[in-house]
């Protein structure tokens, strides 16, 4: 489930969406250092160089795509992006809560090895039953996934045979993607997107295919 896009190349290499919608799924580019030691949760963090250079590909790559809409939630490493791509499409980017990231809690915005040291235990009970498990005070990967589940439930019947490019998380979106292919939610963690990654569903009335999962789209 991979297709390589190569600079030159996109995603017309793709049939056109006719019957079905075509789902770009953007994981936010890259964190700085600071941001990438954090459990940002629903926070906003700020891009690393890098970070920002993956958004100019994604508007690269999609220079010749037909995109009826640009949607992501209001973190400024999801928000910032997807407003550069909706821009080079000429579209209002649409900002929905429900498409941020997992809540985590009291873990939220505090660094990974002060979590750990303090709750080592619950750290390793939150990743060993991924999906299952909140952080104290935050939701649960479902309660999330379902968020994101409700506004495919609103947007659906007015995008068939259309492009629609999501920018968010790597959890709400690999969940979200393991949601529509009816695989278990633990199972999201075998469709890791990385940072600035891209995963193409197209959906149908009765059901979903991959069409491209870790583009390669760096070379």
């Amino acid at each position: 489930m991979e297709l390589t896009l190569r600079s030159g190349q996109d995603g017309g290499v793709l049939v056109d969406p006719v019957d079905f919608c075509r789902i770009w799924l953007l994981r936010h580019p890259e964190l700085d250092l600071g941001s990438s030691e954090v459990a940002i949760g629903s926070g906003s963090a700020d891009l690393s160089r890098r970070g920002r250079a993956q958004t100019l590909r994604w508007i690269e790559l999609l220079k010749d795509v037909d995109v009826e809409l640009v949607t992501s939630g209001p973190q400024s490493q999801c928000h910032d992006p997807a407003l550069g791509v909706a821009k080079s499409k000429e579209l209002e980017l649409v900002v929905d809560s429900r498409l941020r990231d997992q809540e985590m809690g009291q873990w939220q915005g505090r660094s990974w090895s002060e979590i750990m040291q303090e709750k080592d235990a619950a750290v390793r009970t939150f990743f060993s039953e991924f999906g299952d498990t909140a952080a104290p005070g935050g939701e649960r990967l479902g309660e999330t996934v379902e968020r994101m589940l409700q506004w495919w439930s609103e947007t659906m019947p007015n995008v068939a045979g259309k492009t629609v490019v999501v920018v968010g998380s790597g959890t709400i979106l690999t969940g979200f993607a393991a949601a529509m292919l009816g695989m278990r939610l633990s199972r999201c963690l075998s469709l890791n997107l990385p940072f600035g990654g891209i995963g193409i569903l197209d959906a149908f009335q009765n059901g979903v295919r991959v069409a491209a999962w870790n583009a390669d789209v760096w070379k």
